[in-house]
């Protein structure tokens, strides 16, 4: 009561990596986008979509009209690894390789997916939901959100072997 919470959003829609870094076979996943579109409904709490920092809005402008600012910018990029080899042709980072097979806009609408033997560096959620999207036919995720560039794409995909590696600590 008695607060209002304005948003400004990067991108044209809300809620980050829920709609850009989830793979498109986990509907359930995805469907907590309903549940946020219920608390941006709220007539305290306002969305501006399309608005980049620092250049559209400054610090200065946002302490103009707000008694307080919390900067929640989100994961864009991968952590850099310190690995030879990282830095060969067909060695990508998840972050990228997600973002194009969740259709985020700031990404290649294409993907080169060239090689047969395909490794996957890392155990956790989005590791295996790479493994499992290269591992799938095209038609087998033709029934989730991917977007139909990325449907293209993956019908060209010749990964045959899909090995995922972790360590052990």
């Amino acid at each position: 009561p008695g607060v209002s919470i304005d948003i400004f959003e990067r991108m044209p829609a809300p809620f980050g990596l829920i709609r850009y870094g989830v793979a498109p076979d986990h509907p359930r996943i995805k469907g907590i986008i309903t549940a946020l579109h219920q608390v941006l409904d709220k007539p305290q709490i306002r969305l501006f979509g399309n608005v980049n920092y620092p250049s559209d809005v400054s610090l200065d402008d946002l302490r103009a009209f707000y008694d307080g600012v919390i900067f929640a910018t989100g994961a864009t990029a991968d952590r850099a690894l310190s690995i030879p080899g990282i830095d060969l042709d067909g060695s990508y980072g998840a972050a990228d390789f997600v973002a194009w097979y969740d259709g985020h806009p700031d990404f290649p609408r294409t993907w080169p997916l060239e090689a047969e033997k395909v490794a996957v560096l890392g155990v956790g959620n989005v590791a295996l939901d790479i493994a499992r999207v290269l591992a799938k036919t095209a038609d087998e995720l033709l029934p989730t959100e991917i977007p139909p560039n990325v449907y293209e794409g993956l019908k060209a995909n010749k990964a045959l072997e899909v090995h995922v590696f972790g360590r052990r600590g």
